[in-house]
């Protein structure tokens, strides 16, 4: 059904034109015909004039027709556009959700990917800890009757910290922990540095690399210590990505002794 009062102004106006000319054709003819019944009735013979009336009428009538055909078709050309331009606005509407989506579903896929490869590599990482006690230092004495001399760190008593990791395994992180043995700290608050003096204790400057075997191989550090009245906690922890291996070897720990006096070792 057509909504004529959503037509465009132009065909409007040729509508509006063509029903005028129709109407006053029909008028023109009705009033001809009238007149040459009554001139009929009377016997007055019929002129070309009286005969241009209807001619002219019929003209009429078929430029009305013209008319209105025009304006019947422009308003179904226009109603054919408005409808296939809602129907493109629509699609465009559509597609842009369709894109919008398809962004929305690339950044969760990427998202997802990347959560993906941080999950591999945190379940990638492991650490190995290994823990020794070294007891209070007992400095030699030259006759059984002097006293003890208080310890120098020529006497201290030294131990080597070995994890075993694999082969193919990259150390991430090195750290090495010290504390004493009666201390009330948590191993978190006693952090040192490599090289650090403790007062009477210390870690070597450096860790060290060693083989161990085909598969695994050893990352050490030297702790020392030379306290003659408390025993020291030394800790080393070594953090590293595991690669994959058909069948890697279970992380160990070692310790060590190179002192005299005896040494207690744990591996946590």
């Amino acid at each position: 059904m057509f909504n004529f009062l959503d037509l465009d102004d132009r065909v409007t106006a040729a509508a509006v034109a063509a029903t005028g000319t129709i109407i006053g054709a029909l008028i023109q003819l009705r009033v001809a015909w009238k007149k040459e019944v009554s001139e009929r009735a009377r016997g007055v013979p019929v002129t070309k004039k009286s005969r241009r009336g209807p001619v002219a009428a019929v003209v009429l009538l078929l430029v009305a027709a013209g008319v209105g055909g025009f304006a019947f078709s422009q308003s179904l050309v226009m109603k054919s556009e408005r409808e296939t331009a809602e129907l493109r606005g629509e699609l465009r509407t559509q597609l842009e959700q369709i894109n919008a989506t398809a962004a929305r579903l690339e950044l969760a896929t990427l998202s997802d990917r990347q959560s993906s490869r941080a999950a591999d590599t945190r379940r990638g990482l492991d650490d190995v800890a290994v823990t020794a006690t070294v007891g209070p230092c007992r400095a030699r004495t030259v006759t059984g009757t002097d006293p003890a001399p208080a310890c120098t760190e020529q006497d201290a008593q030294r131990v080597t910290l070995c994890a075993s990791v694999p082969t193919s395994a990259a150390a991430l992180d090195i750290v090495v922990y010290a504390r004493p043995e009666d201390s009330p700290q948590t191993w978190a608050d006693s952090k040192v540095a490599p090289g650090q003096d403790l007062g009477k204790a210390r870690f070597a400057d450096k860790p060290f690399e060693r083989a161990e075997s085909d598969r695994t191989k050893q990352i050490c550090t030297g702790f020392s210590a030379w306290d003659g009245e408390h025993a020291y906690s030394a800790r080393l922890v070594v953090r590293y990505a595991a690669a994959p291996a058909p069948a890697p070897a279970p992380a160990t720990s070692e310790v060590t002794s190179t002192a005299v006096a005896p040494i207690s070792a744990a591996s946590h």
